[in-house]
């Protein structure tokens, strides 16, 4: 008796998703916020040096559910994010000035648990509407 192969039902992948997410966050980044460096003086960020930075906390120690959310993130430019590790105390001391409320609630939200794929994929069609 001759075997069949099973056809596998494909899905996306969860790091298709995330870099169709950060494509609709840079989007909504270029409407929301000027192109100035967040943390410092900078003004008219283009190119490489125009980076979407998380702020005040980096992304390694944010859950799913905080990632891709538009209140932790800003432009910085590279001197910022990359060399200085996202200024995260600066970005922090602006955030609480311009905002204290926000950012407690941000404080809350950080640790919110999520199931990654499903929050991804509501959070991507959610972008893609405006």
């Amino acid at each position: 008796m001759r075997k069949t192969k099973l056809r596998k039902v494909s899905k996306q992948s969860i790091s298709k998703i995330q870099k169709l997410l950060w494509v609709e966050c840079r989007r909504i980044a270029d409407i929301l916020y000027k192109n100035d460096c967040y943390t410092c003086e900078a003004k008219n960020l283009q190119g490489s040096n125009k980076q979407l930075g998380h702020v005040p906390w980096p992304k390694s120690v944010l859950g799913a559910s905080t990632k891709y959310d538009m209140r932790f993130l800003r432009w910085q430019c590279m001197r910022c994010n990359i060399h200085g590790g996202g200024m995260g105390a600066t970005a922090y001391k602006r955030m609480m000035e311009e905002d204290p409320e926000t950012l407690s609630q941000m404080e809350k939200d950080r640790h919110k648990l999520v199931k990654a794929m499903d929050h991804y994929l509501s959070l991507l069609e959610e972008y893609k509407k405006g």
